[in-house]
């Protein structure tokens, strides 16, 4: 049972809405209609302490990701703003996800707990139905459907891919506050079917998982005109799962800071690079993630 609760908790890390479809600061500013963005992320993710109901399980296992994400972005007008004259923007998306991860440690013995290959990738658009310019302020509406089309072999608990749908609505709002600073905060929540064909090392069951309510908050500044930096809050709270109606016990109540830091390439060329600690966790890994962004418009 407590390896089954170790491969449970292990298996959630990747699943995570924040790791991989956390926001970062200022992406719920428009562009203007007409514009084409395409993003790439390069994410590596480690951890070596695990956590359940508060405690701390095993600080015997390493555990190594590394995800890269493409991301076509094109944003167009199709009416009028309930408020502001930028007009009601829209922005369909995609995130295509792809990796590899590993853990080994004396924690699980010999077992094979590495895969890589396509991971569920997930399609979106944002609907600024606030879009004041002028007045540094926007509010859009994004809802997010995550394809079960990643890697998963029903024979292995460790996959890229988790074999099930996710729903998430999400609420961004950002104030331009004097001449530098922005604040954004965005609220949301995920929503999961079961996975009908989990492994628990010895047969297969349903697995499901209780929603996760997500929180993150950014605050940005221009240093200059060229380059801004950013200082990250993320919680999330819930996504208790239940194995063949078990419960696991393994709800999360989460946060992590971070900081990003941004700057332009001449005019079609946008960098970052960013941290991130997990520095307080109920349940699931302590990690730490090291990112970056390549961003160009036309």
């Amino acid at each position: 049972m407590k390896k089954l609760l170790l491969f449970t908790l292990l298996a959630a890390v990747l699943a995570r809405p924040d790791l991989s479809l956390a926001a970062n600061a200022r992406d719920y500013i428009p562009l203007p209609s007409g514009t084409f963005l395409f993003c790439t992320y390069f994410k590596h993710i480690s951890a070596n302490t695990l956590f359940s109901n508060g405690k701390k399980v095993s600080n015997d296992f390493n555990l190594n990701a590394n995800i890269g994400i493409f991301r076509p972005v094109y944003y167009t007008t199709i009416g009028s703003a309930l408020y502001g004259d930028g007009g009601l923007t829209v922005d369909p998306q995609a995130l295509i996800l792809f990796g590899e991860q590993h853990l080994d440690g004396a924690a699980v013995g010999t077992a094979n707990l590495s895969d890589s290959g396509l991971a569920d990738s997930t399609v979106l658009a944002t609907f600024w139905f606030v879009n004041a310019p002028k007045e540094k302020f926007w509010v859009g509406f994004s809802p997010y459907i995550t394809l079960p089309i990643g890697h998963y072999n029903k024979n292995r608990t460790f996959n890229m891919g988790n074999n099930r749908w996710a729903f998430k609505p999400e609420l961004g709002i950002v104030k331009g506050l004097g001449d530098r600073f922005y604040a954004d905060f965005i609220v949301n929540g995920e929503f999961y079917t079961d996975n009908d064909d989990f492994y628990t090392g010895a047969t297969h069951v349903k697995k499901s998982q209780d929603p996760v309510l997500g929180i993150e908050t950014h605050l940005s500044y221009d240093v200059t005109k060229q380059w801004y930096i950013s200082l990250d809050y993320f919680y999330n709270y819930g996504g208790e799962t239940k194995i063949a109606g078990v419960r696991q016990n393994d709800s999360m109540s989460n946060h992590g800071l971070g900081a990003s830091l941004f700057w332009m390439v001449g005019t079609n060329n946008q960098f970052m690079i960013e941290y991130r600690n997990d520095f307080s966790v109920k349940s699931g890994a302590g990690t730490d993630t090291f990112g970056a962004r390549w961003a160009y418009f036309f």
